[in-house]
């Protein structure tokens, strides 16, 4: 039996009002955003953020992401007025929106308890791309939206990406093209305690870290692997395995750049590869010809993807330094890799 596929439009003013009708009637959307795309939910509406849960197989201790049109806005997902401390910090970082940076602050009653997997705190971002920020304008209700792929398979991208898993659980998919970022935005608690990077992402911890006037070690939580049934698991995008191909993807070391690579061997390689080295391998996707970070993070789930529909035995892939963006790509691949990287000491 072929499996039903979601409706593609391309993002315009008609398929934009298709979409807040949809929403509006508890139906799910699939929206691109500068990070990844995302499936869309009115985050009031207990019933359709369970479908959310539902069509991605996701577990209902995993918290979602609530996105709204402006920083004006964030008192539809957040309990406001914010404390003196709270205040202060959102104050330095303000700015950041719209972008790829999520806040998890006091969650306000309107917000279902399945969006937050019933903390009492919310994750809330302003996006910058221009469908998504065409939407959330249209819509009088702000937007869950976890990532459009089943649950802690690769993120999706591009419109094509929402559809392979999803199937008719996806009302409408609007084609934005591919996201600019290609890595799911950076997640920061706000606390009186102080403030915790949850997620790494495009917004470095190094900036947040001077912006807040602390030191990156006291921002970073470095035992942020949290099993979904812990009580302290309050952040999306933490579980050990996440981001994961089917196929055993490796992170590849020094000392293996000049051995034997069996049959059935793909790489993904942060900078181009001589051909000698090219040639010992099935297929092999370049992240990019020079190893900018940028355009690693941009391609790095695309590339994971393709691998992952070749039939091959292994992926193996490079690693970077784990400081500034280095630090989300190698949390997302150190998750992608979880199960796989058997005797891999890494810094997560």
């Amino acid at each position: 039996m072929v499996p039903i596929r979601a409706t593609i439009l391309p993002a315009n003013d008609d398929s934009l009002d298709r979409a807040c009708e949809l929403l509006s009637s508890g139906e799910l959307v699939a929206i691109p955003t500068e990070t990844v795309y995302g499936l869309a939910a009115n985050a009031w509406d207990a019933d359709a953020v369970a479908k959310i849960f539902l069509a991605k197989g996701r577990p209902s201790s995993n918290p979602l992401i609530v996105h709204v049109a402006s920083a004006d806005e964030i008192g539809r997902a957040v309990r406001m007025p914010l404390s003196r401390p709270l205040q202060k910090q959102l104050d330095s970082l303000v700015d950041l929106w719209p972008g790829p940076f999520t806040v998890v602050l006091p969650v306000n009653e309107r917000i279902p308890s399945l969006v937050t997997a019933g903390r009492n705190t919310v994750a809330v971002r302003v996006p910058s791309h221009p469908v998504a920020s065409a939407l959330l304008r249209r819509c009088p209700f702000p937007i869950a939206a976890p990532s459009a792929n089943k649950s802690k398979y690769v993120s999706p991208t591009t419109a094509d990406h929402c559809v392979s898993g999803l199937g008719d659980d996806v009302a409408l998919v609007l084609d934005g093209g591919p996201c600019d970022l290609g890595l799911e935005s950076t997640i920061l608690l706000l606390d009186e305690r102080g403030p915790r990077l949850l997620r790494p992402g495009t917004i470095c911890a190094e900036d947040l870290a001077s912006r807040l006037k602390v030191e990156v070690s006291d921002l970073i939580v470095v035992d942020n692997d949290k099993s979904e049934s812990d009580p302290s698991f309050i952040s999306p995008g933490t579980m050990r395995e996440h981001y994961s191909p089917r196929t055993p993807l490796r992170l590849i070391g020094d000392d293996e750049v000049n051995s034997v690579v069996p049959p059935g061997t793909g790489r993904i390689a942060f900078r181009a590869l001589t051909s000698e080295i090219a040639s010992r391998y099935e297929r092999v996707e370049t992240l990019s010809q020079n190893g900018v970070l940028a355009e690693v993070s941009h391609n790095l789930f695309a590339a994971l993807r393709r691998l992952d529909q070749s039939g091959l035995q292994v992926i193996l892939i490079d690693q970077c330094e784990p400081v500034g963006l280095g630090r989300a790509i190698m949390d997302r691949i150190h998750r992608a890799a979880a199960g796989h990287c058997e005797g891999d000491t890494s810094e997560h």
